[in-house]
């Protein structure tokens, strides 16, 4: 932590802010928050620290990360990584697909389900944006036990969401029905629907930041509620929204119910936990 030099200090020796307003923890360094002179805030929680566990992808340089798993359920889908600044991770939607909620195309974490919400302070974050709204986008952005090519939810504009996972939380957007052209944060817990809670609407071609936190409670981030964020504004919660013993994986889904192929631009992807005490 001697790297890292203090202008503010917290609570002594133990969290500090730096003279560029990063604030530095003894289990992690964290950079984000509410955003503010037209940035959209968010928080990310960067690699290293030996108390927190995380995972983050910028998606630069032009081929898709190995420890990354792109996958599709039809091969009209397509994934690359896209020329643009920031770098982003490009995934469009077939014109001729089957329109289920199987042909699905997204990206996780590898192939592992590597994370539970009762590791505490468990949370996923991505910023992304898609490029059009014709009422037939599906988006999920979050953890969910399926890891494969099913989509966790999904909205073809019936009066409810459509839950496929047994235990899964998140973002979804839909473009038409329940989710009413707005971000919606979503759970399922042992096959068990959860109250959404209502974001905003999106805007075509503009970035979106969505996190979701389960367990931020207690002092050792071990409660069993789900906060969800939209650019670093708290929409709203969801208690106990998945099973906490079950793994999960960290993903981007999208799929359309609709012809015509989009695509959603990801920015960034960013997950975190604490660490496993072994005990």
């Amino acid at each position: 932590m001697s790297s890292f030099p203090k202008q503010v200090s917290l609570h002594g020796q133990r969290a500090y802010i730096t003279p560029d307003n990063e604030l530095v923890a003894q289990k992690s360094h964290v950079s984000g928050g509410e955003r503010s002179i037209g940035r959209q805030g968010g928080n990310v929680v960067i690699p290293g620290a030996p108390g927190v566990v995380a995972h983050f992808h910028d998606f630069l340089g032009d081929l898709i990360p190995d420890e990354l798993q792109y996958f599709e359920g039809d091969t009209g889908h397509s994934a690359a990584i896209a020329v643009a600044t920031n770098g982003l991770f490009r995934m469009t939607t077939s014109t001729t697909a089957a329109k289920t909620p199987a042909a699905v195309l997204g990206v996780n974490e590898g192939i592992k389900a590597n994370w539970k919400a009762n590791q505490g302070a468990l949370r996923m974050s991505a910023r992304l944006k898609m490029s059009a709204k014709n009422g037939g986008q599906n988006i999920f952005v979050g953890f969910t036990d399926t890891g494969g090519t099913e989509m966790p939810f999904h909205d073809t504009g019936a009066a409810t969401i459509v839950s496929t996972a047994s235990n899964a939380v998140g973002w979804l957007y839909g473009g038409a029905g329940a989710t009413a052209n707005v971000w919606t944060g979503i759970g399922v817990k042992a096959n068990t629907d959860k109250t959404p809670v209502t974001g905003d609407v999106p805007v075509v071609n503009k970035f979106d930041v969505l996190e979701v936190r389960i367990g931020d409670t207690g002092s050792d981030g071990s409660g069993d509620v789900a906060y969800f964020y939209q650019n670093g504004i708290l929409k709203g919660s969801i208690t106990s929204p998945v099973t906490t013993t079950t793994a999960l994986y960290p993903v981007i889904a999208a799929f359309s119910k609709d012809t015509g192929g989009w695509f959603v631009d990801v920015d960034y992807f960013n997950c975190s936990a604490n660490r496993d005490t072994g005990a």
